[in-house]
């Protein structure tokens, strides 16, 4: 069935609503950060056990959003984001009012699937209804306030805490949710394109959470000095998971995403550069405020200084990207961006010793926040156009997924390479050989973007399907190739 849309979609209310599904996510991410010692105390627990209401959360995000984009694909975009937009609601009030620890991380979760369903389906609408020359622009508008929105958690964060309560946090996102309503209320009816109705796979879903966990524990036993013995156990315990996964996989009906996606070249490197460039902005900025206390000695000032720069020309350049994407081809942009972070990162690494100053790691981190924001948007709205409308969902979940990887592995990595240091004062060596990792990524970010493809074409070459006899081997529709390849 071919799509029907209204003749002059209103761009401007769609934009609005899938924004404000955007900002959820990631505020809702980054403002518990500054309430964590306060539950801490509340609920006397570890240092440890509390960072896992960051954690817990951020692994619900990425498992959740590959499922969330395929229910939006088979039962309909606007109707699943009204769910999201409801169920994000409830638990936000419950979390509120949650009496254990245990209860508030399970709320938690419960608020990350909400989100993981709102991000996929948001961007798949606007792939939908926007008109393609304007698709780079939105996209890039989005990420603006996305960044905004995580930038800004932690200060709306200690704003709420200065007021009263941690539990305080959770009601800021009701004024939200209600305004995300009435907007999707007004917005115009849309019949879709839909993909036929597939089972979900839990097992393959509890594996998928299963095998982060797994990283995610052993990362930070490596923080923690773990023996020998025991750490060679673990990892051989997370390799026969992710075997059992890649199994998994390979055999369902539904796996947990649409994995024959990367077999189409632009969404493989698209999806790949959206995952490295996460993977370096998010140990960036995890390093920064480490290398300022641990070897310069400043306070959390200085860092809150840098890193919100870094993100303020971030989101204010995202909406540049998205233009030249739009009147250049998705290529050029998501290049620039990924050279912008390499050379920021090559700067940062070359000028990095205990008195460099903090005018020259902000023009470092500048180039970083620039690359960053130029590039994203291009790359995300490359990733969901090289697919058929129909997939738009599964396209952008798939692609938001390895995103949240990317934070994952980032935070997880620097983690594992930071050891705590008992004096006071951490090795420089250390932070060079994270920052030439980060360098390594963001080149390998550039080289993925060349698969990007410039301007979409229409629709008419099929995505590659599965061998016979393999368990996935419906074809999944009409893929659109690369423009001046």
């Amino acid at each position: 069935m071919t799509a029907t849309r209204p003749a002059r979609p209103n761009i401007s209310l769609l934009l609005a609503l899938t924004s404000l599904g955007a900002v959820l996510a990631p505020l809702n991410s980054t403002m518990i950060a500054i309430a964590l010692p306060d539950i801490r105390h509340e609920f006397s627990l570890s240092h440890g056990a509390v960072v896992w209401l960051v954690s817990g959360y951020l692994i619900a995000m990425a498992v959740a959003q590959p499922v969330g984009g395929r229910l939006g694909d088979q039962i309909g975009r606007e109707r699943v984001y009204r769910g999201g937009l409801i169920a994000f609601l409830a638990f936000s009030v419950a979390a509120a009012l949650a009496p254990s620890f245990l209860l508030l991380v399970a709320l938690r979760i419960g608020q990350a699937i909400a989100g993981a369903v709102l991000i996929p389906n948001g961007m798949a609408m606007l792939r939908t209804q926007a008109p393609p020359d304007q698709l780079g622009r939105l996209n890039g508008i989005n990420w603006a306030v996305t960044s905004t929105a995580a930038a800004g958690g932690p200060l709306i964060g200690a704003a709420a805490l200065a007021s009263g309560s941690w539990r305080l946090l959770f009601p800021l996102s009701i004024p939200v949710v209600l305004l995300a309503l009435v907007l999707l209320q007004r917005l115009d009816a849309v019949e879709e394109e839909r993909t036929p109705r597939t089972a979900i796979d839990w097992t393959g879903m509890a594996l998928f959470v299963a095998l982060l966990v797994v990283v995610t524990l052993q990362l930070s036993a490596l923080r923690a000095g773990a023996g020998g013995a025991a750490m060679t156990a673990r990892w051989l315990a997370a390799a026969a998971v992710a075997a059992a996964f890649v199994w998994r996989q390979r055999v369902t009906l539904s796996p947990a995403a649409e994995w024959r996606l990367f077999r189409v070249r632009s969404f493989s490197g698209a999806t790949a550069y959206i995952l490295l460039t996460n993977l370096a902005m998010y140990t960036t900025i995890l390093l920064i405020p480490f290398f300022i206390r641990d070897v310069q000695g400043k306070g959390s000032f200085t860092s809150g200084l840098l890193l919100g720069a870094m993100s303020v020309l971030g989101a204010c350049t995202a909406p540049i990207g998205g233009r030249i994407a739009d009147a250049y081809g998705r290529r050029l942009p998501a290049q620039a961006g990924a050279v912008l972070m390499t050379a920021g990162a090559v700067a940062l690494l070359a000028g990095l010793h205990s008195d460099v100053s903090t005018a020259y790691l902000a023009a470092c981190l500048a180039l970083v926040g620039v690359g960053v924001g130029v590039g994203t948007g291009a790359a995300m709205t490359a990733a969901i156009e090289s697919v058929p409308r129909s997939l738009a969902g599964s396209a952008a979940g798939t692609s938001s997924m390895m995103r949240y990887a990317g934070s994952i592995l980032g935070a997880g990595v620097l983690a594992g390479v930071l050891k705590d240091s008992t004096a006071g004062h951490a090795d420089i060596d250390t932070f060079r050989f994270v920052l030439t990792a980060v360098v390594a990524t963001a080149a390998l970010a550039a080289a993925a973007a060349t698969f990007i493809h410039r301007l979409p074409t229409p629709e008419s070459t099929p995505v590659p399907a599965d061998p016979p006899g393999h368990a996935l081997a419906p074809p999944l529709g009409e893929m659109q190739p690369a423009a001046g390849d």
